[in-house]
């Protein structure tokens, strides 16, 4: 296959991942077509269906897609950064910003819990795997609290993150209310989450 038909496979394979992403995120799985798929990629349905074979493995894909994104950039932070105290804050920083800046990837997920179409990615089971991991190293060195099952943290983190920008309005309403400063609150929840776990 010559290198102008490989780049166009592959610029057609991200068109369509692309544009289901989109509707996905907006409208569901169920509530998302192959022919509005086919309008807002420009590619047509039957090449979709070649390249995916279903609307359904397409939805997966688009699932796959979005945590491979996610993990590679964190593997990307944890590559980076030596220090265990300052990994520790950078990866609760770098996920908090990966979640609230891809608004897409927080709708699918919802979108796939309540159609039941979760699915269970081995690549993010290993990248909790290593997080966990890394805490349980922590506390042994006696960098982290041991009071506080290392299995738990990066589920109570990343609970807490989703949570956070889900209810970002209500929590800042609440803040007015408490006489709170606005300012900043994303920031103190980073700043809180980060030392949660550590020994001080």
């Amino acid at each position: 296959m010559s290198e102008r038909r490989v780049r166009d496979k592959d610029k057609t394979i991200q068109d369509i991942l692309s544009a289901a992403k989109a509707l996905f995120s907006e409208n569901g799985l169920h509530g998302t077509s192959i022919r509005d798929i086919e309008n807002t990629s420009g590619v047509s349905k039957g090449l979709i269906l070649h390249h995916f074979g279903s609307k359904e493995r397409l939805y997966a894909a688009v699932q796959d897609q979005m945590i491979l994104d996610y993990v590679t950039m964190m593997a990307k932070v944890r590559s980076d950064e030596s220090d265990f105290r300052r990994l520790v804050a950078s990866t609760i920083l770098n996920s908090f910003q990966h979640f609230k800046r891809d608004r897409a990837y927080r709708r699918i997920s919802l979108w796939s819990y309540l159609e039941g179409q979760e699915r269970s990615s081995e690549l993010e089971e290993r990248f909790i795997r290593v997080l966990v991991t890394a805490m349980q190293a922590g506390q042994q060195s006696g960098l982290v609290r041991e009071d506080i099952d290392a299995f738990l943290m990066p589920f109570i983190i990343r609970g807490t993150i989703e949570y956070w920008i889900r209810k970002e309005e209500s929590i800042r309403r609440i803040a007015t209310g408490a006489g709170d400063p606005q300012i900043g609150l994303d920031d103190r929840l980073i700043d809180a989450l980060s030392i949660l776990f550590l020994k001080q």
